[in-house]
């Protein structure tokens, strides 16, 4: 079932959607303690607190309108751009502005309360970025209707298998208007129908002149999705550029162990 394009984004004055100016992000390793615990251990040791960088001096623009693709290994630095961009973490270095409402898929279930409901949670969801009332109610149906889950939004989400649970986070974000759509290996736990699905509506959003951020390890995905693709390699940004250059770029490095060996390129 083909859902309806979500309502219009409100326009913005400036072209660009996302920009970020020698942002990086630096977190610390080893165990929590009190803050008096941490100031007594470091005046006493006074040995520099342990930790590793996992952005640094990333700097890139993304006008509005373009579906990017953000590919690299595993802790190459992806999501924490995209944390920053949704704002659930802080950088400890450098400049993102966002232009516009973010809605972002970050994590399967993400921001759901495992004992509210389905339909509780859409609701909850929809308040949370801001979205009228009104909008959620008349959205419920369509929601539903995405995620196939008729019979299951009244059940608490803790209930839910991790698919269900995806299909539930994918349909309210089509269903929501935004300006700014993040799409963080959303599609991962879900099959391969609901998957086409899903690829659809985001180049549906695309096209209608949303900004989109797509991460996948299926590079496939990502080159249907996307017309710019960044390259992360142990939180530096290697590469940008089209999509099928930097696709050919990444997989020959992969190929090749090359990964993180020569000095990254200064993003657009």
């Amino acid at each position: 079932m083909r859902s309806d394009p979500p309502p219009p984004a409100a326009a913005h004055p400036a072209q660009v959607a996302v920009s970020a100016t020698g942002l990086g992000k630096h977190y610390r390793l080893g165990q929590l303690h009190s803050l008096q615990q941490t100031a007594a251990t470091l005046a006493r040791r006074r040995e520099p607190a342990r930790g590793f960088d996992a952005l640094t001096d990333v700097s890139f623009s993304v006008d509005r309108g373009e579906a990017i693709g953000l590919v690299g290994t595993n802790g190459s630095g992806k999501s924490t751009v995209l944390q920053i961009m949704s704002g659930t973490t802080l950088p400890t270095a450098g400049m993102m502005r966002v232009q516009g409402r973010v809605l972002p898929l970050l994590a399967v279930g993400q921001g759901f309360h495992p004992d509210l409901t389905g339909r509780e949670n859409v609701t909850l969801f929809g308040a949370s970025l801001g979205v009228p009332r009104r909008t959620i109610a008349d959205r419920m149906t369509a929601v539903t209707a995405f995620a196939e889950l008729e019979r299951h939004m009244d059940t608490p989400v803790k209930r839910f298998s991790s698919g269900m649970t995806s299909r539930l986070s994918f349909a309210i974000a089509v269903q929501f208007p935004a300006d700014i759509y993040v799409f963080d290996e959303v599609l991962a736990v879900v099959d391969g129908e609901f998957r086409d699905r899903c690829l659809e509506e985001i180049k549906r959003l695309h096209a209608g002149g949303r900004t989109v951020f797509f991460v996948s390890h299926q590079l496939n995905q990502v080159a249907d999705v996307c017309d710019t693709v960044m390259w992360f390699d142990h939180g530096l940004l290697r590469q940008t550029g089209p999509v099928l250059d930097v696709l050919s770029a990444y997989q020959s490095a992969l190929g090749q162990g090359a990964q993180g060996r020569s000095r990254p390129r200064r993003g657009k």
